[in-house]
């Protein structure tokens, strides 16, 4: 187990000349010269060298000579001095500048140079070089929590580790931040460097001990290997930073060799240039999932998805390039660009129904773009420049965005809604359902997670987790969306629990502009069929929650929700169960793998679990005695 020393330690500091201290120096040497002058003319020792001259006449002229002797002597010890001292520094510099002055270990300014001399070797010997990146998990954890002198010193004690793994030729660099590479020269193939990647992981893996506590955190490695003549250290070096993401995306722990599969993935290091391009060309486009009103079948909103297509690598999965701009901080001029395109897309939609009521077009905000200065500015120019209607631009966001700021993420949300934006809560369930927030943010809907809508024609557990949020929903003056539907019978049990809102792939699948326009003229005058749950014996009993699942009308005051929601036609019957008609023109989409927000953020890891998912795992024991113990 590795120990990291919690006291303050002394540094070790260089004694560096200073201007000051020169100064000192030339006034030293210059008295000392001086003093010995006035000491030769005192004693004549000029006299005493040379008995040709009278001693009453040079007594002047031997503190001239002593000078003249003294000043070139002294100037020359100090000049040598100086040099020392500077060759000293600069040597140190070179140092400093070639090395990390945390860990000690060299920095990426090396790591080219070493590498061709590896490759180099490596084909002499009829071998392979191995470039390992190693990227420590939950590292930025640790600094949070326990604050940045502790995670100095964790990286200081890593560093230690990872020295232990290696071989005499091997080279051990700190890339930068929470990121080393390992050099291995003379490797016979991609077996021996991921025994190396896994040992390296094992070593981090173990337990540190910071005072009386013990700190673990892993670590994610991507291997690449030179494997032919001729090529470039810097192709291998992005090849390993590649798998390294690959590795990361794969979970803690994890190793990945590079192979020509990941040719072209997105990693932070290429992402600014690309994504940038990619605006510029136009290969960000949106895509627009319905959102559906429960009891009257109609199209009521739709939610906007980022998609790239781009000309060089064709779809690209979102799970791919969202967590890169998240981390970049590319999603607050993509995020931007969404918003924008979104207002556009509301007004021309509002045109394309004339009388009818206009349908909202939700849009996914990240915790970056909320904190970014001036975020209220760039909704209320976006809601201006496209002439968006009241209402009719929500703003998405999660838990972990209100969590990372709380008093900035008010401010900031309460100027939006002045501007008539409402405010929409994302996966509600499935982080830690803070209440306080729903009441404090004055949010208008609370969108149901897919994982609870999965099992609600099912589970018991998940259909009263439904309910409950429904209800608390209704009580708080909110609306409620339920994610992620994918058969009819989740739709029949929504609408019976009261939920007043569905999107998924069991009404559509999402859409481009183009063909949300044609769909939203279809559907005008035919609305989609939302079956009944067949009621008899083999229901599940539900608890009522205020009179909901006996028939009781709700008593709550409705306030206007975050969609303007159509009445249900006088006289209308309940449809019957049947499942709902899917857009007979729709255009092929993309599958549901290829689906994700436009700004889902990569949550950071918390401790503790989510509450609802606890809840629906809870069993109450059936014997009264161990109830009551």
């Amino acid at each position: 187990m590795g120990d990291i020393d919690v006291r303050s330690r002394t540094a070790t500091r260089s004694r560096r000349p200073t201007a000051d201290h020169g100064v000192v120096e030339i006034v030293v040497l210059t008295l000392s010269c001086l003093v010995l002058a006035v000491v030769a003319v005192h004693y004549r020792a000029v006299d005493a060298l040379s008995r040709h001259v009278p001693a009453a006449r040079h007594g002047t002229y031997d503190g001239i000579v002593a000078l003249v002797v003294l000043l070139p002597v002294a100037t020359l010890i100090y000049a040598r001095r100086r040099y020392r001292e500077v060759t000293a520094v600069r040597r140190e510099l070179v140092h400093l500048s070639l090395h990390d002055a945390l860990t000690g270990l060299p920095n990426r300014r090396l790591l080219v140079d070493w590498l061709v001399d590896d490759i180099a070797r490596s084909q002499r010997e009829n071998s392979q070089a191995a470039v390992l990146f190693v990227d420590l998990d939950r590292f930025k954890y640790v600094n949070d929590t326990h604050g940045h002198e502790v995670g100095d010193r964790l990286m200081r004690a890593v560093a230690d580790r990872l020295k232990k793994v290696t071989r005499p030729e091997d080279r051990l660099i700190r890339f930068g931040g929470d990121e080393f590479v390992l050099l291995l020269p003379c490797l016979n193939g991609s077996a021996a460097a991921e025994k190396v990647a896994q040992e390296a992981i094992r070593v981090i893996e173990q337990p540190f001990t910071v005072g009386d506590e013990s700190l673990r955190i892993s670590a994610s490695v991507g291997v690449a290997l030179a494997e032919h003549r001729g090529v470039k250290p810097e192709d291998v070096l992005r090849d390993a930073d590649v798998a390294m993401y690959q590795a990361k995306a794969s979970g803690p722990g994890q190793v990945v060799t590079f192979d020509r599969s990941m040719t072209g993935r997105l990693t932070p290091a290429t992402a600014e240039e690309t994504i940038r391009a990619a605006l510029e060309a136009g290969d960000f486009h949106l895509h627009y999932q319905p959102v559906v009103d429960l009891a009257t079948g109609q199209i009521v909103g739709a939610e906007a998805l980022l998609r790239w297509i781009s000309q060089s690598r064709g779809t690209m999965s979102p799970g791919e390039f969202i967590p890169i701009l998240e981390e970049t901080g590319l999603i607050v001029p993509v995020g931007t660009w969404v918003l924008e395109e979104a207002c556009r897309e509301a007004t021309r939609i509002r045109q394309v129904l004339g009388d009818h009521p206009p349908i909202t077009i939700t849009v996914n905000v990240s915790a970056r773009q909320i904190s970014q200065v001036g975020f209220g500015d760039v909704v209320a120019n976006a809601l201006s420049a496209a002439g968006v209607g009241h209402g009719q631009i929500h703003l998405e966001i999660t838990e972990g965005a209100l969590m990372h700021d709380v008093s900035s993420a008010w401010a900031v949300l309460r100027q939006t809604k002045a501007l008539g934006v409402k405010l929409a809560l994302d996966d509600f369930g499935t982080g830690y359902s803070s209440l306080s927030y729903v009441r404090r943010f004055s949010l208008d809907m609370l969108k149901i997670d897919k994982s609870f809508i999965d099992g609600i024609d099912s589970s018991p557990e998940d259909r009263a987790i439904v309910e409950h949020v429904v209800g608390m929903a209704d009580a708080l003056g909110m609306t409620t969306v339920a994610e992620g539907v994918e058969r009819p019978e989740q739709l029949a049990w929504l609408r019976r629990l009261g939920c007043r809102l569905a999107q998924g792939y069991a009404l559509s699948r999402p859409l481009s502009a183009d063909d949300l326009e044609a769909l939203l003229r279809r559907r005008q005058n035919d609305p989609y069929e939302i079956g009944s749950v067949p009621t008899g014996p083999a229901d599940l009993e539900i608890p009522a929650l205020w009179g909901r699942a006996s028939g009781e009308p709700n008593e709550h005051h409705e306030l206007d929700g975050p969609f303007e929601l159509p009445r249900s036609r006088p006289g209308a019957a309940e449809p019957d169960a049947a499942p709902p008609r899917a857009p007979a023109a729709a255009a092929p989409g993309p599958t549901r793998d290829d689906v994700i927000d436009v700004s889902e953020p990569v949550r950071p890891a918390r401790q503790g679990s989510p509450a609802l998912p606890r809840l629906r795992e809870y069993r109450p024991p059936q014997d009264p005695e161990q109830q009551l113990a």
